[in-house]
């Protein structure tokens, strides 16, 4: 008598196939789909899948992909010194290269030190002040406070350097930064690329500008021509020292220019004095506000409700917006790092984690409950948001 067997599992239907995969959020998972057959890597590969969730990468290189919580790891991730989008940042002695570890695709560009910046001032800047800064520059190194890859020819750096944070620019693949010499540079925070433009964040204050980037035409490298000033309305929130701390984020959301401003109560610490002397307490006390910049207007307008199928994970150094259409990921909610960004008052002694804002309540709540960990200390990475490109 002949054996009957059942139906495997490459004989189910591509479309069939493609539904399943649409309803897996978490990249791993689409990986391991990918990997069980011909069949359903083809399907993997018919047509656009809603974007996948983003992956949470600790400072000892373990990663975890949201929403589950089973840790692995990268091969080849060890040693990154930042994240930017889907690229992890690695510095060597002669410059730096950004990997791409879903598709193992490099770009180089300069090391930010001072024997590769390059100061380029608009032409009333006088030359004397530009002659000055390269001069005192040689007493100190630059230090990165983010990095954008806007485009294959464009990538953009918070630089903060000689008491100021300065916009640095260069093309992939050159061997020399472009830093703007403004005698009156606003104090940026954070930098966003955003329809083709670049712009930037100042902090208290809350003011919003565009950045202009022209071409030399001599040597074809890109330069900041301009800052211009684009929302100028009074600041959204001004927090008291003695009780609460506040952070901004610059975000692109669906064709919109988002600042996501996180309010966070803080406490005494015994022993400091000054500022250092607060501390931000637990997540769970934390409240958001969003704002969307109205360019007709030049003004911030408060946005109450992201939309059920829009998640967005804020971090100073990498921000970004998530459309989900999955049952197992609540929209309309923010994610953020708790106890981990460095240039605020964080607790040196408690631990990090992850935690999401619900906007529909208010309520904070932890996705990855057993997931914590130390926070990254000087010259150490720190955790990071992972963006995986479809």
């Amino acid at each position: 008598m002949a054996e009957t067997t059942g139906p495997l599992w490459s004989d189910i239907p591509l479309d069939l196939a493609g539904k399943i995969l649409r309803h897996l959020p978490a990249h791993v998972d689409r990986l391991r789909f990918a990997a069980v057959c011909p069949q359903w890597r083809a399907a993997a590969r018919r047509g656009p899948l809603p974007p996948s969730m983003p992956m949470l990468l600790l400072p000892d290189s373990t990663v975890y992909s949201l929403p589950e919580s089973k840790p692995f790891h990268f091969p080849d991730c060890a040693g990154y010194t930042d994240v930017c989008g889907n690229w992890l940042v690695f510095s060597c002695d002669h410059g730096c290269f950004l990997m791409d570890p879903f598709s193992n695709a490099t770009v180089t560009i300069p090391a930010l030190s001072c024997d590769r910046i390059r100061y380029v001032g608009d032409p009333a800047v006088d030359e004397a002040y530009i002659e000055s800064m390269e001069m005192d520059a040689l007493m100190v190194e630059p230090k990165s406070c983010k990095l954008v890859f806007c485009s294959p020819h464009l990538v953009a750096a918070l630089v903060l350097l000689w008491g100021a944070t300065r916009i640095a620019v260069c093309q992939p693949g050159a061997t020399w930064w472009s830093v703007s010499a403004e005698s009156q540079c606003p104090h940026f925070v954070d930098m966003a690329f955003h329809q083709g433009k670049l712009y930037a964040l100042t902090g208290a204050d809350t003011l919003l500008f565009a950045i202009d980037i022209s071409m030399d035409h001599n040597t074809g490298h890109p330069w900041v021509s301009q800052m211009l000033q684009v929302i100028n309305n009074p600041p959204l929130f001004i927090p008291d020292p003695l009780t609460g701390l506040k952070m901004t984020y610059l975000v692109e959301a669906r064709g919109a220019l988002l600042v996501v401003l996180r309010k966070m109560q803080c406490r005494y610490a015994a022993g400091a004095t000054g500022l250092a002397a607060f501390e931000a307490v637990a997540g769970e006390q934390n409240e958001f506000e969003v704002f969307e910049a109205n360019f007709v207007q030049s003004q911030w307008t408060k946005v109450t409700v992201l939309g059920d199928d829009q998640i967005l994970f804020v971090r100073r150094r990498c921000s970004r917006s998530v459309c989900v259409s999955h049952d197992e990921v609540p929209g309309d909610s923010i994610f953020f790092l708790e106890n981990e960004d460095e240039d605020l008052h964080w607790s040196k002694v408690a631990s990090s984690s992850c935690s999401v804002y619900s906007m529909k309540d208010g309520k904070v709540s932890t996705p990855l409950p057993t997931v914590s960990w130390k926070r990254g200390r000087c010259n150490t990475p720190f955790a990071a948001w992972l963006f995986p490109q479809n």
